[in-house]
């Protein structure tokens, strides 16, 4: 992914046509949540299911638990590790690349956790979950013991909800209710906030930069020189979305559009 560098860089308008080796579609979904893989798969999730397609929108397999009730989230930054989180039952399972648990479910309560909300895969191994109790992320590794403990960040966000996080390269994001964006490194220390104006509905990662939509809009912000630029999304009111390898995927309602994103280097 270009990174986007000094003040004057300007983003230019989605490519329609005309773009080399991609034709933008548009597919009729049921999906309330969308998720891109670092290999281009695309997973839709509503209720208790996650299903999974190509980059060209062919079926390829499907994972649902019933038993366990609705997903809280997925994280498929690990294409051949996803994390599925409950965060009603407090426990989370590995699904491997053809969406298959590939241990026993992960019960939080066992490595002393309890109603975590928030978690996340970390690329030192195991996962991340946000205690809200001691207002710090932790670091758990594949045997449920807490290996990395940051500091506590209750003076940054008060009594807001931290309603989703995620790692990149090098810092941990987390997204409150009302509508921060904390920066933490990569040892979960505070490391800068984000105000985002508004609420905001939805976020990825693409390397270190933020994607977020906020107010039907779509903000990137670039970690290395603090800086956030609106990302125009031809006259589409954003809500859930995702950007991965320089296409930007919109679900709106039953629609599920994928696009060319250019930007000036």
């Amino acid at each position: 992914m270009k990174k986007l560098v000094a003040a004057s860089v300007m983003l230019l308008m989605f490519c329609f046509a005309g773009a080399q080796d991609f034709v933008p579609w548009s597919k009729t979904v049921d999906a309330s949540a969308i998720e891109v893989d670092r290999l281009g798969n695309i997973y839709l999730m509503k209720d208790n299911v996650v299903a999974k397609y190509d980059a060209e929108m062919n079926f390829l397999c499907s994972y649902d638990n019933y038993p366990a009730g609705s997903m809280s989230s997925l994280d498929v930054s690990n294409p051949f590790k996803v994390i599925v989180f409950y965060s009603e039952f407090n426990k989370l399972i590995y699904l491997d690349s053809k969406l298959a648990e590939l241990l026993s479910p992960v019960m939080l309560d066992d490595a002393g956790l309890y109603n975590i909300k928030v978690v996340c895969s970390s690329s030192f191994g195991g996962f991340w979950v946000f205690d809200a109790q001691n207002s710090c992320v932790r670091r758990v590794n594949a045997n449920l013991e807490v290996s990395q403990q940051g500091t506590n960040i209750y003076d940054k966000i008060g009594d807001a909800d931290v309603v989703a996080m995620r790692e990149s390269i090098n810092y941990l994001f987390l997204i409150t209710d009302d509508g921060k964006v904390l920066v933490l490194d990569k040892f979960g220390n505070f490391y800068r906030a984000l105000e985002t104006n508004g609420e905001c509905a939805d976020f990825c990662i693409d390397n270190d930069i933020l994607y977020y939509s906020c107010n039907g809009e779509i903000v990137a912000y670039d970690v290395a020189i603090d800086k956030s630029i609106p990302i125009p999304a031809d006259g589409k009111k954003v809500s859930k979305f995702r950007i991965r390898h320089d296409l930007l995927y919109l679900l709106i309602d039953n629609n599920l559009d994928c696009v060319k994103l250019q930007m000036e280097k």
